[in-house]
């Protein structure tokens, strides 16, 4: 029988997903895919991680009683596991990236200098793909007030018109106050990007609306749901949307559809946790699953990697390359999870028994 912990396994599956498509956007980018392939939807693999993100982190404290809202060691316990969450794989990158870069090792992907680091560690600025790290560690500042509004309301029985009204001003405000076409790119501020956050937020709370009642039941309306979401980003991808309409190919062309990748990627997300199995079972499958376990690692170590190997002649074997790049990129991932996130992945202050499928960092 299926079981919460099952579905929850299923949402690794989909952060195993947002890293591959990061992924074949760079190898398209850089012409180890046929170009322009996947180039450009590198975006919409990261805005798939913030909603993931938001959502569990959501769901977690939803699951909580109203009065841990003001339980000031719960929320200690919370800051020590966010910063256990990032900031050691984070620290080791910059500072390996710093003593490669002053060794004069000019290959390496992420050039710092001693100032490029402190603004890093600052979250003032973000290299290539590091843009993101600051986004999601600023939104780890602001969910406790996200999801105290929902607290309330779910307390208080607000009837679901009225919930969906306040998501609704919420994600009207983030497009006034950071309206997407002033958005530069790779900006490192959360404000743009809030509505993918607040997507996912939502998604928590009508995912406990739901309850275990429909996942008992699921139905064929999310398999409808599930496939009409990913033809959606398909459609998206910069080279597809480019050929369905007609244009040139701007690789950043959806780069700023902030609601549009919340609202599908909530929708797929929703639709894995409640839809049948044949939904569930290829994001539960093991080998995709592991993807996603090591998806941080993997996220931050696959440019380095495949600069690497494009410097020793992997382009030799066109139809090999990209496998290669796969494959080393996750055995460096594998080991950096190992020695840089597992052993910091359990620590708490609050030590007391609780679900593992109430744990936020899965």
């Amino acid at each position: 029988p299926r079981t919460r912990h099952d579905h929850l396994d299923a949402l690794d599956g989909l952060r195993g997903l947002a890293v591959l498509i990061v992924l074949g956007s760079h190898l398209s980018n850089t012409g180890l895919l046929p170009h322009p392939g996947l180039s450009g939807s590198g975006k919409s693999g990261v805005y798939l991680f913030f909603t993931l993100s938001a959502f569990l982190l959501t769901r977690a404290l939803l699951r909580r009683p109203l009065a841990d809202f003001t339980n000031a060691r719960r929320w200690a316990d919370y800051a020590l596991r966010r910063v256990l969450r990032i900031w050691p794989l984070y620290l080791a990158l910059l500072l390996s990236s710093w003593a490669l870069t002053r060794a004069g090792v000019a290959g390496w992907h992420y050039q710092m200098d001693t100032g490029t680091v402190l603004r890093h560690l600052a979250l003032r600025e973000g290299q290539s793909v590091l843009w993101s790290i600051p986004v999601e560690f600023i939104f780890y500042l602001w969910l406790p007030l996200v999801a105290l509004v929902l607290a309330v309301t779910q307390a208080w029985r607000w009837p679901l018109w009225a919930e969906t009204m306040v998501f609704a001003v919420g994600l009207a405000a983030a497009y006034a106050f950071w309206p997407p076409a002033e958005t530069p790119p790779n900006d490192v501020r959360l404000g743009p990007y809030l509505a993918v956050f607040l997507c996912g937020a939502y998604a928590a709370r009508l995912d406990l609306r739901l309850g275990d009642s429909a996942r008992r039941r699921p139905t064929v309306t999310w398999g409808v749901v599930a496939m009409v979401a990913l033809v959606a980003w398909v459609f998206t991808i910069p080279a597809i949307w480019a050929l369905w309409r007609g244009i040139d190919f701007v690789a950043a062309v959806s780069s700023t559809w902030f609601i549009w990748f919340g609202l599908l990627w909530s929708a797929l997300l929703l639709a894995v946790l409640h839809g049948p199995d044949w939904l569930r079972k290829p994001f539960a499958w093991p080998p995709v699953r592991l993807v996603g376990v090591v998806s941080f690692s993997l996220y931050l170590w696959h440019m380095p990697v495949m600069d690497a190997l494009q410097a020793v002649g992997v382009r030799r074997w066109p139809l090999l390359a990209p496998c290669v790049v796969l494959v080393v990129a996750l055995l460096v991932s594998m080991i950096s999870f190992l020695l840089l996130e597992r052993p910091w992945r359990e620590i708490r202050l609050k030590h007391e028994r609780t679900n593992p499928q109430d744990a936020p960092d899965r």
